[in-house]
């Protein structure tokens, strides 16, 4: 018999392409033939692990071109509101998603795809295949016991009692009636596929109406949790840190200035937040510098390398994987992005966490909650704010008793396994239940309710 085909479907940051390459390889290590569906840009990072590439959405350039706006533009819409994304990227696209998904994954076993490949999930139920969602962090899950934090409802936070469960169900209703104008959207989507309609709440109810639902995060971060999908696995962080393939390693000049002194404060962005960085690496310098210790920037790829030009206490770089900088570091400063925040948890320092947008306050929350770190606000990122952050995170040893805590529970975790496994048995049990003689092999699960 052949190989099971499974195709991977994902696009938008760095954050969201890497643990689907760990998944990637995982599944690959296990004889799957596995086809990784996602922006054209992306294709030599796939290309470099020896996987199937696939062109199967909209690229950066494409995005910018349709919505008149530059990657720094996009990427402060989606800060500025929590639905823009949904309104202008997800909903527009679902129906040609979906069509060009049909084309992919014509014969596959199963398609697995994030919670915002919306069109993946519609051609997985155009084609009768079994659909796995992967949530890249415990903020999708939208839970009652542990909502993600919202401005304009500071009373949504964690809770156990039935009074406080029932405020925060009440509250994360009010988010279901505010996006019900996005379910007719949907709709129109699935009419043009000949597909049934659906009540189904996009943000809310959709993706989690899968044969299988990963959590690709650490059980650190969250979960597994009450009101989560019955057939929900928490499988842990699915890490991958290579920039083109291959073991991680660090720039030279880099590894020099590490090893020459004392461990540095690290300051980055991640994938996505670093094009609206506006001021955050200059001030995190100044903070640094205020505290007497060694910075190292990262940039990204169009950032400023002059930065630290002629400085011998810093260093500025585009690129270092998480993986071997973080654990040198006496602190690491980002924005929260899911990837980079179980990095900083694997690596066992107080984090110090600025968030900028999407998951990322929901990140830093738990990051404070566990007593790994502190968190703060975007607009007080200034040098002296941040000075005084560091100080206290610095100087706190409970902190840093919780960090290298977090670090032992989720150093050993690999997602990318766990979740293999699962989604392979997935494709075991289809093929056999196909394979069975005189059964009706009807979709066991109801799409479109």
């Amino acid at each position: 018999m052949a190989a099971p085909r499974i195709i991977l479907a994902t696009a938008g940051s760095l954050g969201d392409l890497h643990p689907f390459l760990a998944l990637g390889e995982a599944l690959k290590a296990r004889g799957a033939r596995v086809q990784i569906a996602t922006s054209l840009e992306y294709q030599p990072k796939v290309q470099a692990e020896g996987l199937l590439f696939q062109d199967a959405s909209l690229g950066l350039a494409d995005f910018e071109a349709e919505l008149g706006l530059d990657l720094a533009g996009i990427t402060r819409k989606i800060a500025q509101s929590n639905f823009w994304f949904y309104d202008n990227i997800v909903l527009p696209n679902a129906a040609a998603g979906a069509r060009r998904m049909i084309e992919l994954a014509e014969g596959a076993d199963v398609i697995v795809a994030s919670s915002f490949a919306l069109g993946a999930q519609l051609a997985a139920q155009k084609l009768g295949l079994p659909f796995v969602s992967v949530a890249l962090s415990p903020m999708l899950f939208m839970s009652a016991h542990e909502p993600t934090p919202l401005p304009g409802a500071p009373w949504l936070k964690p809770r156990t009692s039935r009074a406080g469960l029932a405020l925060n169900r009440a509250t994360l209703n009010l988010g279901r009636l505010l996006t019900r104008g996005f379910t007719e959207r949907v709709n129109a989507a699935r009419a043009t596929l000949g597909l049934p309609p659906s009540r189904d709440n996009v943000i809310f109810d959709t993706p989690w109406r899968a044969d299988l639902v990963l959590g690709l995060f650490s059980p650190v971060l969250g979960g597994p949790l009450p009101d989560h999908p019955a057939n929900t696995h928490i499988t842990g962080y699915a890490c991958y840190d290579s920039e083109m393939g291959g073991p991680p390693a660090l720039p030279q000049a880099l590894a020099a200035f590490l090893d020459a002194g004392e461990p540095p404060i690290v300051f980055t962005l991640g994938s996505a937040a670093v094009h609206i960085a506006d001021r955050f690496h200059v001030e995190g310098l100044a903070a640094a510098r205020a505290l007497n210790r060694r910075a190292v920037l990262l940039v990204g790829p169009d950032g400023d390398l002059g930065l630290t030009r002629g400085a011998t206490d810093a260093i500025t770089v585009s690129y270092a994987p998480y993986s071997l900088l973080f654990p040198r570091a006496a602190a690491n400063v980002h924005q929260g992005g899911v990837g980079t925040t179980q990095q900083a948890l694997r690596a066992g320092r107080p984090q110090l966490v600025v968030p900028h947008l999407g998951d990322q306050f929901d990140n830093g929350a738990r990051i404070a909650a566990r007593g790994a770190g502190v968190v703060l606000k975007r607009d007080r990122f200034k040098a002296g704010a941040a000075a005084e952050s560091l100080s206290r995170l610095l100087g706190d040893s409970k902190i840093a008793e919780r960090a290298a805590a977090a670090e032992a529970l989720s150093g050993a975790e690999n997602g990318a396994a766990v979740g293999a496994d699962l989604v392979i048995g997935l494709a075991t049990r289809r093929r056999a239940r196909a394979a069975a003689p005189n059964r009706c092999h009807a979709r066991h699960r109801a799409w479109g309710r």
